[in-house]
């Protein structure tokens, strides 16, 4: 049967949802300010550019692997440390799961009521820390129902999540250029020499330490490329068609980032914008793109209450953005970096069900069981079924004392002396 095969125009936009994050312009704006452009830069060069062409090399030579990087770090340093590497990164891209899972309901309810509501969620009386765990739960599953049914939604649900990424990338750049030429070229955030662009107008990364803690986060700004790898078998020609790729991505990244950090100073000034306690890391891009909308409306000459509406317009529409990239990532690495571990590693280690592949060439199985992990992970740390609450009593038992522990499960109650 034949299968529908990943285009060029598809990769990129699949590896720009993957990599790229709207969020992180914002996060780093408020951060350092300019000055994080010049160490966006730099974690590029030094960091997405080599790892970039040296996975393109991979992909060239492994193209008709379904391993992935299991595949490429097994012919490189062999099967044992390529088992030992895959797990550990396995490991991390389910953590990052499961704070995605959670995560994700920030921008949908920006969406739909224009600023973050999740706090005061509750379903079936439970708090709204419980009912965000449920609604991630029921998010990996549904996220697995339909991953399971082919590489081609996949594909066309991480492509769709890159075309509201980029759109709102666009919009963005659009509105801000058009505040610069209403207001004769007058940045919020002025720029007083190169110093603007060394130190950061935020006090608490002036130290060596924060500025360490920084390029940390501007190297895992880039990071997700290899999970790409798990779908070289899926392309049109894949070894041309994902070298080509990954440098074409490379370039648009980089620069959007270092675009986009700058023309956050076109709208918001640091001190009067950022630099109080209400702004944190959940909510700067809805603040940032909210105060686009009330600066546009002001340079327009707007009304308040339009400036106002379109304020909460372009954070909705933020939201919406942010939501759909989220979907369009998780689409990709619930499939791509199990299929690479799974696939990748000798058959004799699993159960026959674990790589079994279905109609649709997934493997299911196995993706519904780290559904069923990440789901399980999910109840221990949110909801009431599995809370326990340990009670240390000492009782006077014929001289003696006794610890006793009661866990409270849904309708009983277990003591241990």
């Amino acid at each position: 049967m034949s299968k529908k095969k990943i285009t060029l125009v598809g990769l990129i936009l699949m590896i720009f949802t993957t990599i790229y994050g709207f969020a992180n312009t914002t996060v780093a704006y408020e951060q350092m300010g300019y000055a994080s452009i010049i160490w966006y830069v730099l974690a590029a060069i030094l960091f997405l550019l080599p790892t970039a062409m040296m996975f393109a090399e991979y992909g060239s030579t492994f193209k008709d692997s379904h391993g992935g990087i299991y595949s490429w770090l097994a012919g490189s340093i062999g099967e044992e440390w390529a088992f030992i590497g895959t797990f550990i990164w396995l490991s991390s891209w389910i953590i990052w799961m499961m704070s995605t899972a959670s995560k994700v309901w920030i921008p949908f309810a920006t969406t739909l009521f224009g600023h973050d509501t999740t706090q005061s969620w509750s379903f079936f009386g439970l708090s709204s820390t419980k009912t965000i765990g449920l609604l991630a739960i029921l998010w990996i599953i549904t996220v697995t129902w339909f991953a399971v049914r082919g590489m081609d939604s996949i594909s066309k649900i991480s492509s769709v999540g890159g075309i509201f990424v980029s759109l709102l990338t666009v919009i963005f750049a659009i509105a801000s250029v058009v505040v610069l030429v209403l207001n004769s070229g007058h940045l919020a955030q002025p720029v007083s020499g190169v110093g603007s662009f060394i130190h950061s107008p935020n006090p608490d990364f002036t130290s060596p330490i924060a500025l360490i803690s920084f390029m940390v986060y501007a190297v895992f700004a880039y990071a997700g490329t290899e999970t790409l790898g798990g779908v070289t078998d899926n392309m049109h020609d894949p070894a041309k068609t994902f070298p080509k790729g990954l440098i074409i991505s490379t370039l648009v990244i980089t620069v959007t980032y270092s675009l986009s950090i700058f023309l956050w100073g076109i709208t918001a000034n640091w001190h009067s914008v950022l630099g109080h306690g209400t702004v944190n890391l959940g909510n700067i891009t809805y603040v940032l793109m909210a105060n686009l909308g009330v600066v546009l409306g002001q340079s327009l000459h707007l009304s308040a209450a339009t400036c106002t509406l379109l304020g909460t317009s372009f954070a909705r529409f933020a939201g919406l953005s942010m939501f759909m990239a989220y979907m369009g990532s998780f689409f990709v690495l619930v499939y791509s970096p199990l299929k690479s571990f799974i696939m990748g590693s000798n058959p004799k280690f699993w159960p026959e069900r674990m790589t079994k592949l279905n109609k649709k060439g997934m493997p299911g199985f196995a993706m519904w069981t780290q559904a069923i992990i990440v789901g399980r992970c999910h109840l221990l740390r949110y909801l009431w079924w599995f809370k326990c609450q340990a009670v240390l009593c000492h009782l006077d038992q014929h001289g003696k004392h006794f610890h006793i522990i009661s866990i409270y499960l849904p309708g009983c109650r277990l003591s241990i002396l």
